[in-house]
């Protein structure tokens, strides 16, 4: 009889709950009026205005050069009335290009506190060096798949500082050399 009057404890709430979403009628839906969207504007596109070239900067005199050893005379001043006679007002003369200087091999930086040498060299070979013996030393197939990425990527930044030192780009190689160490104490050894 205990078990009775406990099932009908704990079903009279869920009874009443379940009547109580009951209603008698329905709800009907309100009409409601439909939006008027209005029509999305014209596109029109308007050209944009040409640009005109600037104008050609002026160049001042050119310094006449004179054979080494010789002494330069003074040049007489020019008549004027011997002039070349001017151009046309309605057409501006077309300026000849100017060649761009081929670029120079870049300067390699250099960071604060890193000379550039031999010694910078023989310091970043030292790291490279570690590095790899400490790959080395440890067995690829015992590693996990991460710890194998790991691993490949280690042995590509020993690599590409091994061609970073030759281009003696040092701050570059000795990144690399420091990151290939790093990377390579984190992995287990045998």
């Amino acid at each position: 009889m205990k078990h009775v009057a406990v099932f009908v404890l704990l079903l009279a709430p869920c009874l009443m709950a379940g009547a109580a979403c009951k209603t008698a009628r329905a709800a009907t839906p309100v009409e409601r009026p439909n939006l008027d969207v209005p029509p999305p504007p014209p596109r029109i596109i308007e050209a944009a205005p040409p640009v005109e070239a600037p104008p050609p900067e002026p160049v001042g005199e050119v310094p006449s050069a004179t054979p080494t050893g010789g002494t330069s005379r003074p040049r007489p001043p020019r008549d004027p009335a011997a002039q070349k006679p001017e151009a046309k007002p309605d057409t501006p003369p077309d300026p000849a290009p100017v060649a761009a200087p081929p670029p120079a091999n870049p300067t390699q930086l250099r960071a604060p506190g890193l000379a550039s040498g031999p010694e910078t060299a023989g310091e970043i070979r030292a790291i490279l060096d570690r590095a790899k013996g400490l790959l080395n030393s440890i067995d690829y197939r015992r590693l996990t798949r991460p710890q194998q990425a790991s691993y490949d990527t280690a042995k590509r930044f020993a690599e590409e500082g091994e061609k970073e030192l030759k281009t003696t780009n040092y701050v570059l190689a000795k990144e690399l050399a420091e990151k290939a160490e790093r990377l390579a104490k984190e992995l287990p050894s045998r």
